[in-house]
């Protein structure tokens, strides 16, 4: 995301640009990182700088294969963590800076957006870079919806790229806002969400005729979005106000708007749970909503900044990226309790 635009907000929105400060200080930050090895695309052998920390940007869940991949702007480079084992089983480059992360289950692989301003498509298979799409700019959001073959890739300058998850083609764009932070899909409804930072809207599109056919005013500065595909619930995290809004997704009309301790940063649904999980990286906890009542019935505290969130619902683990440690740590979704913490590899030379 520019600096140069967070910095000249003020009031309400100056609260996450401290949030964004608290990401940029933990690259700053040197840690051991261990001594695995890693492969390249073209399968050469290298080490791991011990001396690196991977800072998260985000991660996603392949609940099928039971991995957890983490996108780490420093060093570069994909950790993918056993969901059996809790542990980093891989580490594999996707060009530099990857912004963000997604998963289609369908068809086993990983997409990757790079600041770089391309999307990287990894075989989960094999852990290795299958092909690479062009961007007009650099990304900054990216969701899949594989019921649908699309992939969908927001750029800074306020452009949603759709591409066909079959031809690797670029089927169409529109303009959702500059700076868009996040992009959600519920593949029940094909209806795709795009929250866009300094904006009080998020955009709703249809994916058959990819237009926008609305915009829910959701708050002040809504930085993160999730639906549940079951109930039809869009749930919208404001960073400004500090607080979850509740979206039905049929009417686009608010149904409730539930109060948090801090300022999220990031939110993540269980659909069999219907369970939400807001990340407060001012207060280091998360809140765990439910979705029936609306209501916060848990905390949980994580420390050090969490950052990225993503659950997989057969498990029913809650995995939490925290930039200033460069780990992930693993809730128990039953208990609401830490059980593990995966520390992420350094960088590859």
């Amino acid at each position: 995301m520019p600096q140069g635009r967070i910095a000249t907000r003020r009031g309400p929105h100056a609260r996450l640009t401290g949030l964004v400060l608290l990401v940029v200080l933990g690259a700053l930050v040197s840690a051991c990182a261990g001594e695995e090895g890693v492969s390249r695309a073209d399968g050469t052998a290298v080490a791991l700088d011990s001396s690196a920390l991977a800072v998260p940007a985000s991660l996603a869940v392949d609940s099928s294969s039971n991995r957890i991949y983490v996108a780490s702007e420093s060093p570069d480079a994909i950790s993918v963590i056993d969901g059996s084992s809790k542990s980093v089983v891989g580490t594999l480059p996707a060009g530099l800076f990857p912004q963000a992360i997604a998963v289609d289950q369908s068809r086993n692989r990983i997409y990757v957006a790079s600041r770089r301003s391309k999307l990287w498509l990894i075989d989960g298979t094999t852990n290795s870079v299958d092909a690479s799409i062009a961007l007009d700019h650099s990304p900054l959001a990216l969701a899949v919806n594989p019921d649908a073959d699309r992939v969908y890739v927001a750029d800074f300058e306020g452009t949603l790229s759709v591409i066909d998850a079959e031809t690797n083609a670029v089927v169409a764009s529109l303009p959702v806002g500059q700076n868009p932070l996040a992009i959600a899909v519920n593949p029940s409804t094909n209806r795709i969400y795009v929250a866009t930072y300094g904006s009080p809207e998020i955009s709703v599109i249809d994916g058959e005729s990819n237009t926008v056919v609305a915009k829910v005013s959701v708050g002040e500065l809504p930085i993160a979005v999730v639906p549940n595909p079951e109930t039809n619930r869009i749930y919208v995290a404001d960073g400004a106000a500090g607080n979850v809004v509740v979206i039905d997704g049929s009417t686009n009309t608010l149904l409730a708007s539930v109060k948090l301790g801090g300022m999220p940063s990031s939110l993540v649904l269980n659909p069999v749970t219907g369970r939400i999980y807001v990340a407060e990286a001012n207060s280091d906890i998360i809140s765990v909503l439910d979705g029936d009542s609306n209501a916060v019935t848990a905390t949980v505290a994580v420390g050090s900044s969490p950052r990225g969130l993503a659950v997989n619902a057969v498990t029913n683990r809650i995995y939490v990226a925290r930039s200033l440690t460069a780990d992930v740590l693993v809730i128990d979704g039953a208990t609401n309790a830490v059980i593990a913490t995966v520390a992420l590899a350094g960088a590859i030379e």
